[in-house]
Protein backbone atom coordinates (compact mmCIF):
# COMPACT_ATOMS: atom_id res chain seq x y z
CA UNK A 1 0.00 0.00 0.00
CA UNK A 2 1.09 3.66 -0.99
CA UNK A 3 0.08 7.29 -0.94
CA UNK A 4 0.80 9.77 -2.91
CA UNK A 5 0.50 13.63 -3.80
CA UNK A 6 0.33 14.35 -7.09
CA UNK A 7 0.40 17.84 -8.83
CA UNK A 8 -0.78 17.94 -12.42
CA UNK A 9 -0.50 21.24 -14.32
CA UNK A 10 -1.77 22.38 -17.32
CA UNK A 11 -4.77 23.09 -18.76
CA UNK A 12 -6.32 21.04 -15.94
CA UNK A 13 -9.56 23.29 -14.62
CA UNK A 14 -13.22 23.19 -16.13
CA UNK A 15 -12.13 20.30 -18.03
CA UNK A 16 -14.03 17.74 -15.78
CA UNK A 17 -10.60 16.66 -14.57
CA UNK A 18 -11.38 16.28 -10.61
CA UNK A 19 -14.55 14.00 -11.91
CA UNK A 20 -11.83 12.07 -14.28
CA UNK A 21 -9.97 11.64 -11.50
CA UNK A 22 -12.55 10.65 -9.07
CA UNK A 23 -14.16 7.62 -11.43
CA UNK A 24 -10.70 6.88 -12.32
CA UNK A 25 -9.36 6.32 -8.50
CA UNK A 26 -13.11 4.47 -7.87
CA UNK A 27 -12.68 2.11 -10.66
CA UNK A 28 -8.88 1.42 -9.04
CA UNK A 29 -9.90 1.19 -5.44
CA UNK A 30 -7.76 4.08 -4.38
CA UNK A 31 -9.13 6.35 -1.83
CA UNK A 32 -8.25 10.04 -1.29
CA UNK A 33 -9.25 13.03 -2.73
CA UNK A 34 -8.63 16.02 -5.45
CA UNK A 35 -9.02 19.51 -5.39
CA UNK A 36 -8.28 22.85 -7.56
CA UNK A 37 -5.52 24.57 -6.29
CA UNK A 38 -5.45 28.39 -6.99
CA UNK A 39 -2.79 28.65 -8.91
CA UNK A 40 -4.62 26.70 -11.68
CA UNK A 41 -2.93 22.98 -10.57
CA UNK A 42 -5.23 20.05 -9.91
CA UNK A 43 -4.46 18.41 -6.26
CA UNK A 44 -4.65 14.78 -5.73
CA UNK A 45 -3.77 12.39 -2.49
CA UNK A 46 -4.27 8.77 -3.22
CA UNK A 47 -3.74 5.57 -1.65
CA UNK A 48 -3.90 2.34 -2.59
CA UNK A 49 -2.17 -0.63 -4.15
CA UNK A 50 0.84 -0.43 -5.52
CA UNK A 51 -0.03 -2.04 -8.68
CA UNK A 52 -3.53 0.07 -9.07
CA UNK A 53 -1.34 3.74 -7.82
CA UNK A 54 0.23 2.63 -10.89
CA UNK A 55 -2.29 2.49 -13.19
CA UNK A 56 -4.35 5.32 -11.70
CA UNK A 57 -0.65 7.85 -12.30
CA UNK A 58 -0.72 6.56 -15.49
CA UNK A 59 -4.50 7.80 -16.66
CA UNK A 60 -3.66 10.77 -14.71
CA UNK A 61 -0.81 11.53 -16.66
CA UNK A 62 -3.61 11.41 -20.12
CA UNK A 63 -6.08 13.25 -18.23
CA UNK A 64 -9.37 13.58 -19.87
CA UNK A 65 -10.13 14.44 -23.42
CA UNK A 66 -9.98 18.46 -23.02
CA UNK A 67 -7.07 18.50 -20.72
CA UNK A 68 -3.45 19.28 -21.69
CA UNK A 69 -1.11 17.86 -19.11
CA UNK A 70 1.91 19.95 -19.46
CA UNK A 71 3.89 18.13 -15.87
CA UNK A 72 2.81 15.74 -13.15
CA UNK A 73 4.90 15.97 -10.01
CA UNK A 74 4.76 12.59 -7.47
CA UNK A 75 5.41 13.12 -3.81
CA UNK A 76 5.48 9.88 -2.20
CA UNK A 77 3.79 10.49 1.47
CA UNK A 78 3.53 8.05 4.77
CA UNK A 79 0.72 5.72 3.93
CA UNK A 80 -3.02 7.67 4.99
CA UNK A 81 -6.19 5.83 5.43
CA UNK A 82 -9.03 7.03 3.73
CA UNK A 83 -12.87 6.07 3.79
CA UNK A 84 -13.40 6.62 -0.12
CA UNK A 85 -12.13 9.06 -3.04
CA UNK A 86 -14.14 12.28 -3.27
CA UNK A 87 -13.62 15.87 -4.45
CA UNK A 88 -13.07 18.23 -2.22
CA UNK A 89 -13.96 22.08 -2.76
Amino acid sequence: MRTVRIRVCGRVQGVGFRYFALHTARSLDITGYVRNEPDGSVEIVGSGRDPDMEAFIENIDRGPAYANVTETEIEELPFMRFDLFEIRY
